[in-house]
């Protein structure tokens, strides 16, 4: 009787034993199983995001080609249509008039060549690849110069510190930012001097874009439709991963911080 007894006992054992093993066994399964479901999902989730990111990031790109391009054809219809309008009434002058006047002919000729050098400036601001061969500031740079010959507004650049590769989309995306701010100003500011500093830091570059415009209240402009292109600024450097404020009050001018990573 006892060795039944013992006999049972190691049976009861073994049983408790398997049973044990069997539940840490689907247990370890299901935790296996719960944590295959979690990081799928969590997969799927980086999947969404990174293709709302791509989706949000065309639209901004696309967004930025259409003001550019309005832009670009409302400095061609303003500057280059008026050189062109001018020659060709000098050489209408002179076709009716059968005098060949060397001093209108040689102004025919200044007028052409002034228009091909405003289309060449404006090429090269439209041109993407042109801009990521350049560092962010040296684009900045000649955007201004062209900006200054024509007499609307006088823009400076300035820069500190040592500049830092940039991956190329934020590059290009940081530029768009800037010459859509630099058309606010020259649209709503009123402004005479506008001032760009870039700080390149170990991390980030900071653009400061500063003018003595007439400023304005960011609460009010947030709420009505003139708000829209803050709006914009905020977004896109918000999608290239970088940081924006925008500090301004009426009669005291704008100022425009955009923190840009350089990865």
């Amino acid at each position: 009787m006892p060795t039944t007894d013992k006999y049972n006992e190691i049976l009861v054992d073994d049983l408790v034993g398997v049973m044990i093993f069997f539940f840490i066994t689907v247990m370890v399964v299901l935790i296996i199983l719960v944590y295959q479901r979690k990081k799928a999902r969590h997969h799927q989730q980086i999947r969404d995001m990174k293709k709302r990111f791509s989706e949000e990031l065309l639209k901004s790109q696309l967004e930025m080609q259409e003001e550019t391009f309005n832009r670009i054809s409302q400095e061609i219809h303003d500057n280059v249509g008026q050189i062109m309008s001018l020659a060709k009434v000098q050489i209408s002058i002179m076709t009716e008039s059968n005098d060949m006047n060397k001093d209108m002919l040689n102004d025919v000729k200044l007028n052409i060549g002034k228009a091909m050098t405003d289309l060449r400036d404006i090429a090269r601001s439209l041109s993407s690849d042109r801009i990521r061969t350049l560092s962010v500031h040296a684009a900045a740079l000649s955007e201004a110069e062209r900006l200054n010959k024509s007499g609307i507004i006088q823009i400076d650049v300035e820069v500190e510190g040592q500049e830092r590769k940039m991956q190329e989309d934020k590059k290009l995306i940081m530029f768009r930012i800037i010459q859509e701010s630099i058309q606010n100003i020259i649209k709503h500011a009123k402004a005479s001097e506008t001032i760009i500093r870039f700080s390149y830091n170990t991390d980030e570059v900071e653009t400061v874009i500063s003018d003595n415009g007439q400023g304005f209240d960011i609460v009010e402009a947030t709420n009505r439709s003139t708000g829209l292109g803050l709006s914009n600024i905020r977004t896109r450097a918000m999608l290239a991963g970088g940081r924006s404020k925008i500090e301004s009050r009426p009669e005291t001018g704008t100022t425009i911080i955009i923190n840009m990573p350089y990865e």
